[in-house]
């Protein structure tokens, strides 16, 4: 048996020895020796609940399917699972108040499970990877478009063959292919019958919309009269998830201020010594409804940067970005100052990204759901910065946003949390020093 079917059997068991090694670790780095027989026990009594909510989250966040997407996105799912199975596990070790327990010892472990399973299912995929088949991607597009179709399916699957088909040729049997990749311009009768004949193989098919497709995504069925109607998911959020929002931003904000204050700090006397010019930036942004303010972040640009230019987007290799600044956005450390925009509630830990008044008037003119973006609270992170890249058009980084929008909840907001953490998703251009 191949080396992928034999840890796909194993690959949940392999899971809770290492995190039982991991939590052991952990009792030995908190103890400084083996835990007594009190504490000992009491995280065995724990141990298969811990070890049951693990494989279930793992399961959950698609770590025990066969391995289809890039390693930056496993390592991000690896990363987002592990801190939910720690809140999770911390949360069953509250609700058994009858033992005692060393509850740091999980977040010890919790720290430690990250580089572990990160390592470890790295390797695996790449070991895995080895010997997998060659998957069979169908791409429909115009000739123009065959080498840029061939790079979108290798960035949705490792180890493909590609085979391109112009508008002419009809679906057929498509019971052979791991994908059907379809262009912006497929004609709208054709790609109903690709819709179909996907749906009928069980293959996976990728389109790229258009603003129909945008704007109903995500609509419920229901029935007026026996007839089927669709309707629209709501962008703008409730009270009551506006006020959870708002708590959550002021706490961990707040929270993150005060541990961050040092390193804030000391970038601040970097900034200081190596440039000309003020340490922070203030620039008009816009957030809900439309509203003005004025963001915050360290200067990573030299201070005389747009005097004459007025509003420009920075490029990869902007000359005004100075050595410090490069790094700084690179590693997002210049948005720090921004938790107190947050605090301030002039924005939220996630949401779309702000941008500045000029470039808003000239966004809201070319892309018509452009101003949707605006019904919820701008963000330090958000989808565009996780699904985007230098590259992605305004028009796109709208529909990321839109998407946002309809999708809302605080466990999505965890996990794009977690994946701006751990470096997922590329950095924009800058907007500004």
């Amino acid at each position: 048996m191949r080396f992928a079917g034999v840890t796909r059997v194993l690959l949940p068991v392999i899971d809770v020895v290492l995190l039982n090694a991991v939590t052991t670790l952990a009792f030995l780095l908190r103890f400084g020796h083996f835990p007594p027989a009190y504490n000992w026990d009491a995280y065995l009594s724990l141990f298969w609940w811990d070890a049951l909510a693990l494989v279930i989250i793992f399961g959950i966040y698609g770590l025990y399917r066969p391995y289809r997407q890039p390693a930056q996105d496993l390592s991000q799912a690896v990363g987002t699972a592990v801190l939910v199975n720690a809140f999770v596990t911390l949360a069953i070790t509250f609700l058994a108040t009858t033992i005692g327990f060393p509850r740091s010892v999980f977040l010890i472990s919790a720290v430690l499970q990250v580089p572990t399973f990160l390592v470890w299912r790295r390797l695996h995929r790449s070991l895995t990877l080895r010997d997998a088949p060659t998957i069979q991607v169908l791409a429909v597009s115009p000739p123009a478009e065959n080498d840029l179709m061939t790079r979108r399916a290798g960035q949705y699957l490792p180890r493909i063959a590609v085979e391109h088909r112009t508008f002419a040729a009809a679906p057929g049997h498509l019971g052979s292919y791991g994908l059907v990749l379809l262009s912006r311009d497929v004609p709208l009768a054709l790609k109903e019958q690709y819709f179909i004949a996907c749906l009928k193989h069980d293959v996976p098919c990728l389109w790229t919309p258009n603003q129909y497709d945008l704007l109903a995504a995500g609509a419920e069925l229901t029935a007026l009269a026996g007839t089927p109607f669709l309707e629209l998911p709501p962008v703008r959020m409730t009270r009551g998830s506006l006020v959870v929002k708002r708590l959550a931003d002021i706490v961990l904000a707040g929270l993150g201020l005060v541990v961050l204050s040092p390193l804030m700090a000391v970038i601040a006397l970097m900034v200081r010594t190596t440039s000309p010019g003020p340490v922070l930036y203030w620039q008009e942004r816009v957030t809900v409804g439309g509203r003005v303010f004025r963001l915050v972040k360290f200067r990573t640009m030299r201070g005389d940067a747009e005097i004459q230019s007025g509003p420009v987007l920075a490029g990869l290799d902007d000359p005004r970005v100075t050595p410090l600044g490069r790094v700084l956005r690179a590693s997002h450390l210049d948005e720090l100052p921004q938790l107190w925009n947050i605090v301030r509630g002039e924005m939220s830990l996630v949401g779309p990204r702000p941008e500045r008044p000029a470039f808003v008037n000239q966004f809201r003119t070319d892309i018509p759901y452009y101003d949707l973006r605006h019904e919820l609270p701008a963000g330090l992170t958000g989808a565009a910065q996780m699904l985007g890249d230098y590259y992605t058009p305004p028009e796109h980084k709208a529909a990321f946003d839109l998407y946002y929008a309809k999708r809302h909840n605080l466990l999505q907001d965890l996990v794009l949390m977690v994946r701006t953490a751990l470096g997922g998703g590329p950095r924009q251009p800058g907007q500004g020093a």
